[in-house]
C-alpha cells in the first residue's frame, strides 16, 4: 500500500483536557456559530468496519461543525499534536471511548508518548489510510474552535439546537436582543457575543442565608426607596478591545479586579467576570453624567462592529437601554448630592439610598476574558476547551482504529473514533505560571519558566513545552537560583551544555527522558560540571545510557552523593507467572527486559571510581527469565565486572540491592546474593541491604 504524506507533520501528542460530555454527544466547531450548520451524526458501540462503511458514502462537505452521538455520557479525552516549535497543528477529540483521563491538580510538567502519536496520527499515513475519513473544511470565521458536548459551550447563551425545539430555545442572549441580528441564512456569524455581563443598580439581595427580619426585601421602604432595578447587559466579543465597552469607560473609577479562582465575598455568585464594583468608592452622579456622552459614542463603535448592516436598528435599541440604565442611576444618586439651603431651619439628616451598583450575572465563556480584554493565555477546563486560531479553513477528518484492549468474550470489536482538525495556524501550546496547559495566539516565553526566574524559585519542573524549541535547552540557562530541577520529556537533546550553567542545582530528576549512547556524553559532561549537584534521579521510563566511546577522565562530579531510580509500586509488586514463581526481581512480567535495558546501574556512571562523594549505592534488580535471582545479581557476580574502584569511595556508607525480597538474613544462605555481597565487601566494608559484614560472614 502506498504511503501517504502527512501534510501537517507533528512531533508530539499531548493530552490536553478531559471533555465532560453530557447528552452522549461530542461536538467540534466554530465557537460563535454554536453548531448552527451542524453535521449531526454518530454510531453507538461501533466496529471499525461499521464506521468506515457508514461514512464512506456520506457527503458532509456542506457542514461546518460536527455533533457525534455515542450513546454514553462520560469523560472524553482531547489531545493536541504539535511540532518541534510547540505550534499546535492538530486537535484530536475522542468521540467514542470515555477514558476519564485528566491531569492531576498539582501537575507542572507534561510528557508525550510515541504510541499516542502512532495510534492517533501516523498509522493513517502508512498503514490504514482507508480509515481516515474526510468530512468537511471547518471555516472558523471567529478564530475560535470549540470542543465540547451537546450544543457546545454557548448553549446557555445562544440556546440549544435540539430536534423538535426552537433552535434558540433557552437562550439568555435572546432576552436582550433579537438573535437574528447575529445570523446570516440562519447561521450565527463571528459577531455573535461569546459572553454577556449584566450590570444592575437597585436593592441588592444576595443568595445567602438570612433571617426574615434581616432580609432587604422585607424591610419597610421609605417613599424614595421603591425597589426599582435598572440593568444593562454588556456584550463581549473577541472582535472588541477594551476601548469598545461603554461600561468600562463610564464605571472606570468603580471597577475592582479580583481573582476568580479565590472566594470573594463581594462578588456575586452568578458572575464569573473578574471585575466587581468597588464597594469602598462612592458613586457620583456628576462623574457618571459627565462621562455619558462619550460612553454613548463607545457604544456606537461597539454596535457598528457587532451588528454591521443592522447597526441603525440595533443602536437605537442598545442606546435606549444604556441611557435608561445610566439616567436611572443618576436620578437616584443626585438628590443625595444636593446641598440645599436650610433658611435657618434645623438641618435634616440625609436619607441615603440603599440601592447599589453591582455586576450581577454573566453567561457565556467568561474565562476567555481578562476584564474587558480577550486573554492572551487561554486555559482549559472540563466544559471549556476552546482554541484561538487564525481565521480560515481547517480540514476535519474522522480517524478510526480498533480498541486493542476491548474484549467482550465473543470476539467482538470496538472502535476508537477521533474527530481530527488539521492544519491549525496561530496557536501555540504553552504553560501558565502555575504549570497548567494553555495556548497562545503567538509564540511567547513560557509563563511558568518566567515565573520561576522572576521569583527565584528553588524548585521547578521543565519540559519540552517550556523550551519553546523542543530541540534546545537554552531556555533553562535562566534558572540561576534553581536547586531542585525536574526535566521531563527531553528526548534526543544533542547539546546539554546549558544545563551546566545552573551552578546552584543540587538535585536533578529525569522524567520520561531519552538520553541514548549518542547524547549521553554531552549530558554527563554537563551535569558533572555542576559544582553543587548532590543527587541524580530518574523515573522508570527514562532511557539513560552510558556514553559511547571515550569519556574525559578528568570530569566527574565533586559532590554527588546518590543516584536513584524511582520504581513505581505496581512494578515492585508484580508477581511472576507460575513458570517463574521462584524468580526474583522487579517487573516480574517483563520478559523482554524492557526496564532493565533502559537505565544504567550506578557503577556504569562515567568515571564511577572517581566519584568519591557517593554515600549510597543503589542497585535495581529486575526480573530475568535467564537468571533466577535477577538481572542485577547476575551482573554483580559476573567475572567481567570489576568493583575494585569501590575502595576509592571513602564516603560510602551502605549499598542497597532493590528487588530482592527476603524476610530474614538466613534466607540468603547458598544464594548468589551472598556472592555479590562478598564481592562488594572485598573492597569496601559497608552494610548491604542493612546487613553487616559480620552477619554475611556467618552465612
Amino acid at each position: 500500500m502506498k504511503k501517504l504524506r502527512d501534510p501537517y507533520p507533528i512531533t508530539d501528542v499531548y493530552l490536553l483536557e478531559m471533555n465532560a460530555v453530557d447528552a452522549a454527544t461530542v461536538t467540534v466547531g466554530d465557537l460563535c456559530e454554536r453548531l448552527s450548520n451542524d453535521f449531526d451524526t454518530g454510531i453507538d458501540s461501533p466496529s471499525v468496519k461499521e464506521v468506515t462503511e457508514h461514512f464512506k458514502n456520506i457527503d458532509a462537505s456542506k457542514y461546518n461543525s460536527i455533533s457525534y452521538g455515542n450513546g454514553a455520557d462520560g469523560g472524553y479525552s482531547v489531545y493536541v499534536g504539535v511540532d518541534s516549535k510547540n505550534r499546535v497543528k492538530k486537535i484530536f477529540a475522542e468521540a467514542t471511548v470515555s477514558e476519564y483521563r485528566d491531569h492531576p491538580e498539582d501537575r507542572q510538567s507534561y510528557c508525550s508518548f510515541w504510541w499516542d502519536k502512532e495510534d492517533f496520527n501516523d498509522q493513517f499515513f502508512n498503514k490504514v489510510p482507508e480509515n481516515r475519513i474526510k468530512l468537511f473544511d471547518l471555516n472558523s470565521k471567529s478564530g475560535l474552535i470549540a470542543v465540547g458536548d451537546h450544543a457546545g459551550p454557548l448553549r446557555s447563551l445562544l440556546g440549544r439546537n435540539d430536534d423538535g425545539f426552537d433552535i434558540d430555545s433557552n437562550s439568555e442572549l435572546k432576552e436582550h436582543i433579537d438573535l437574528n441580528y447575529f445570523k446570516k441564512n440562519g447561521i450565527f456569524q463571528n459577531t455573535t457575543p461569546i459572553l454577556i455581563v449584566k450590570f444592575s443598580y437597585g436593592l441588592i439581595t444576595k443568595a445567602q442565608p438570612s433571617s426574615f427580619g434581616s432580609s432587604v426585601i422585607h424591610k419597610k421602604l421609605e417613599p424614595h426607596q421603591e425597589p426599582i432595578n435598572y440593568t444593562f447587559t454588556e456584550f463581549f466579543s473577541n472582535l472588541l478591545d477594551e476601548g469598545c465597552y461603554p461600561t468600562k469607560y463610564i464605571f472606570e473609577d468603580y471597577l475592582l479586579k479580583i481573582n476568580t479562582d479565590e472566594y470573594n465575598e463581594d462578588a456575586n455568585m452568578y458572575s464569573n467576570f473578574n471585575y466587581i464594583i468597588n464597594k469602598n468608592v462612592k458613586l457620583s452622579g456628576e462623574y457618571i453624567s459627565n462621562r455619558l456622552p462619550k460612553a454613548i459614542q463607545i457604544l456606537k463603535k461597539q454596535t457598528k462592529i457587532l451588528f454591521k448592516e443592522n447597526f441603525k436598528k440595533a443602536f437605537e435599541i442598545r442606546k435606549k437601554l444604556f441611557e435608561d440604565f445610566i439616567i436611572g442611576i443618576i436620578k437616584d444618586i443626585e438628590p443625595q448630592e444636593l446641598d440645599l439651603p436650610t433658611f435657618g431651619k434645623k438641618k435634616q439628616k440625609k436619607k441615603l439610598s440603599e440601592k447599589k451598583l453591582e455586576i450581577s450575572h454573566t453567561e457565556g465563556v467568561a474565562e476567555l476574558f481578562d476584564g474587558y480584554n480577550f486573554r492572551e493565555d487561554i486555559s482549559f477546563s472540563l466544559s471549556r476547551i476552546i482554541f484561538p486560531v487564525n481565521k480560515g479553513q481547517y480540514p476535519v477528518y474522522l480517524h478510526c482504529y480498533k480498541d486493542k484492549e476491548f474484549d467482550d468474550g465473543e470476539g467482538g470489536e470496538f472502535a476508537y473514533v477521533k474527530i481530527v482538525v488539521e492544519g491549525i495556524k496561530g496557536c501555540y501550546l504553552n504553560k501558565s505560571k502555575k504549570g497548567k496547559l494553555i495556548v497562545n495566539k503567538v509564540n511567547k516565553e513560557s509563563p511558568y519558566l518566567r515565573n520561576a526566574i522572576k521569583k527565584k524559585l528553588k524548585y521547578a519542573q521543565v519540559d519540552k513545552i517550556d523550551l519553546r524549541d523542543s530541540k534546545s535547552l537554552n531556555e533553562i540557562e535562566k534558572l540561576k537560583d534553581i536547586e531542585h530541577l525536574v526535566l521531563a520529556n527531553m528526548n534526543y537533546i544533542k547539546d546539554w551544555s546549558p544545563l551546566s550553567k545552573l551552578k546552584k542545582l543540587k538535585h536533578l530528576h529525569l522524567d520520561t527522558c531519552i538520553i541514548d549512547w549518542n547524547t549521553a556524553s554531552s549530558f554527563f559532561k554537563a551535569i558533572y560540571k555542576l559544582p553543587n549537584l548532590e543527587k541524580l534521579s530518574t523515573d522508570i521510563h527514562t532511557w539513560l545510557r552510558e556514553p559511547f566511546g571515550e569519556f574525559p577522565k578528568n570530569i566527574y562530579p565533586k559532590k554527588l552523593k546518590d543516584f536513584e531510580v524511582i520504581v513505581p509500586k505496581d512494578l515492585k509488586n508484580e508477581k511472576p507467572t507460575d513458570e517463574y514463581s521462584d524468580h526474583k526481581g522487579y517487573a516480574a512480567n517483563d520478559h523482554e527486559q524492557y526496564y532493565m535495558a533502559r537505565i544504567l546501574q550506578v557503577h556504569n556512571l562515567p568515571n564511577f571510581g572517581k566519584i568519591k562523594s557517593l554515600e549510597k549505592l543503589r542497585y535495581y534488580n529486575y526480573f530475568s527469565v535467564d537468571h533466577k535471582e535477577g538481572n542485577a545479581i547476575n551482573i554483580l557476580c559476573s567475572e567481567y565486572l570489576d568493583l575494585s574502584s569501590l575502595k576509592n569511595l571513602n564516603n560510602l556508607k551502605d549499598v542497597w540491592i532493590y528487588g530482592y525480597d527476603f524476610k530474614k538474613s538466613n534466607e540468603l544462605r547458598n544464594t548468589k546474593f551472598i556472592d555479590a555481597a562478598k564481592k562488594i565487601l572485598k573492597y569496601r566494608k559497608v552494610k548491604i541491604n542493612g546487613i553487616s559484614e559480620k552477619t554475611f560472614k556467618s552465612l
